[in-house]
């Protein structure tokens, strides 16, 4: 496997650090990953180690507020306008990939975060990708998160767009977390491999807690990708692919990944998988001890390969 870093410009001049690792030879497809909140794309080298093993390139870059991106180094946050302006990251990212690596088919990967940008990308862009791997996603109801956003713009009135305040962490990660008390850490929710975990905590590259700004951006997006329009402008013949860990509260241990894929079937989407990892929490490409990661990474490139 060969690394490649570089940087380009991404949506309104930004500067996109980006990484590329590529196989032996000519690729025979390349997953443009989009990553979580708070982590960055760092992370996905073990991933992209399996994927070029089996001559599958994988790209990505750090979004805004995450990685090495300025900003506070404990608190991520996309900024004003943030949201849309990562979407246009993504799109000159796809652009540079479709231009460097001619005539192989690109799939996208969204992870958390990444999957809800990703869930309004594919309604926004038609970039004729050749299929989306949509990870660690939910759902939750129009009026909860409606209610939600009414709570956290009192908190960005209060913390400002990048700033937190703790009611923004309990609402957000310390709501995920209570479901699997006692705790170990403020992050038992992410994975039950506690070496991986461990790992992530003490990455310094990865941000402590979000802005009340981000939060809401997310559940803006949460609602935006739940509603009966969220899929009105997506090329139903692209594959999608749905994938979570059975354990995962972001998906509500499957229920929420399950409505996303009935939302799906009834937009009209034509080949649509959905696959719950037993035992896996929301990291799933994080929970080695189980085997689980191997698993879900096995899975994903055995769809990859029947669609190129």
């Amino acid at each position: 496997m060969t690394e490649q870093r570089f940087s380009l410009k991404g949506g309104r001049d930004f500067d996109l650090h980006c990484v590329l690792w590529l196989p032996e030879g000519k690729p025979k497809a390349v997953i443009q990953v989009i990553h979580g909140m708070t982590e960055h794309i760092g992370r996905y080298a073990d991933f992209a180690a399996f994927m070029t093993e089996n001559s599958i390139a994988v790209a990505g870059f750090d979004l805004r507020g995450h990685g090495v991106n300025p900003g506070d180094s404990h608190c991520a946050s996309f900024g004003e306008k943030g949201w849309q302006y990562s979407l246009e990251d993504m799109h000159c990212f796809a652009k540079h990939l479709d231009s460097t690596l001619a005539d192989v088919p690109r799939f996208m990967l969204g992870f958390s975060l990444g999957s809800f940008l990703l869930r309004e990308y594919i309604n926004v862009y038609n970039d004729k990708i050749a299929g989306a791997v949509i990870m660690g996603t939910g759902h939750q109801p129009g009026a909860v998160l409606s209610a939600m956003v009414a709570i956290v713009n009192g908190q960005v009135k209060k913390a400002g767009i990048d700033g937190t305040t703790p009611l923004v962490q309990k609402l957000s990660f310390d709501t995920y977390n209570s479901k699997f008390k006692p705790n170990r850490t403020t992050a038992d929710w992410l994975c039950a491999d506690n070496s991986e975990l461990d790992k992530y905590i003490a990455d310094p590259l990865c941000r402590e807690s979000i802005s009340a700004g981000l939060f809401r951006d997310l559940l803006m997006a949460m609602k935006g990708t739940g509603s009966a329009t969220a899929y009105e402008n997506v090329d139903k013949t692209v594959p999608v692919m749905l994938i979570s860990g059975s354990d995962d509260p972001v998906g509500d241990m499957g229920k929420g990944v399950s409505a996303v894929a009935k939302a799906m079937e009834k937009a009209g989407i034509q080949d649509k998988t959905t696959l719950l990892i037993t035992g896996a929490r929301h990291d799933l490409l994080h929970e080695y001890a189980g085997g689980q990661a191997q698993s879900a990474m096995t899975d994903i490139l055995q769809w990859i390969e029947k669609r190129i």
